[in-house]
This record gives structure tokens, sequence and C-alpha cells, in this order.
């Protein structure tokens, strides 16, 4: 059984790993059921940086100092988990769903959401996975993602961030 390093801070992947998450990266919902894609997924496209850090500029090279924004692919997937959160969550108040709503980069959303009533808010919280799950699946990220699982299942390099 041959195992690939990952330099996104995973544990070793062997074959059949890799291959499981490779399948759970065609569908949105197998992607956001699969736990170990997701945090996988999240280190690789953006490593998270510590509140102290600071970048210093370089003398040599004109470079942007401060943390590096957030690709909308992980936007995406905050978004969902949050609503998943929010799904679990058995009494939400209306200042949590509108904050919530306010956040959302969708306006049409983001007002359907406001609007909802106790009755419909499950839909609505579902109609944002979906509609953000497939969004985060046509990002460039994503699909750097996976190609970066297909060639490490394929032998031909150990994944590394781009």
């Amino acid at each position: 059984m041959s195992c690939f390093k990952c330099s996104c801070g995973c544990d070793r992947l062997s074959k059949e790993e890799l291959r499981i998450l490779i399948d759970s990266a065609d569908k949105p919902e197998d992607f956001l059921n699969n736990n170990t894609s997701r945090e996988m997924f999240k280190k690789m496209i953006h490593p998270e940086e510590p509140d102290s850090y600071n970048p210093q500029p370089s003398g040599s090279q004109p470079t942007r100092v401060g943390k590096s924004p957030k690709p909308l692919a992980i936007k995406y997937l905050e978004l969902i988990e949050e609503a998943e959160t929010l799904l679990r969550a058995n009494d939400l108040s209306d200042e949590v769903i509108e904050e919530f709503a306010y956040r959302i980069i969708d306006e049409e959303l983001g007002d359907r959401l406001c609007e909802s009533t106790i009755t419909n808010r499950k839909e609505v919280l579902q109609a944002i996975i979906k509609e953000y799950g497939t969004k985060m699946l046509e990002t460039k990220h994503f699909k750097n993602f996976k190609t970066k699982l297909i060639e490490a299942h394929n032998g031909k390099e150990i994944i590394k961030k781009s």
C-alpha cells in the first residue's frame, strides 16, 4: 500500500483513501458529507494563518503585506457549514437568522432567509447549502483540488499547495 505525504497538514493517505476523496468530489452532497475532504480542501486552498502572524514586506520583491484574502470557494464552504449548523439548531432567534442572511453572497437567498418562517426555514437553509455546494464545485480552486487528488492518486506528484 503506497502512501503520499500531504503538505496541507493531513495524515498520509493511501491510494484507496485518495480514491474515496476523489469520488466524493463529484457531487456536492458527497463532498460535504466527507469531513476529511472538507478539511483537506480548506488546508490546501487556504491554510489558516494565526492571528499573531504579521508578514513582513520583502525588500527584494514587491509583495502585499497582510493576510491573504479567502478564495470564493472557501467562502462558499463557510456559508454551507454555517447553514448546516443552523439547520441542526432547534431554537433560532430572528437576530441569528438575520446576521447569517446578511453574510450570504446571493442577496435573493439572503432575503428569502430573512422572510422565512419557522415552518419553511429548514427548506431555505437546505436551498442555501445546495446552491453554494454547486457553486463551490464549479470554482477553479475546487477543480484544482480535485486535479491534485487525481494526480496524487496516479502517483504523479505529492499533494501540495498551489
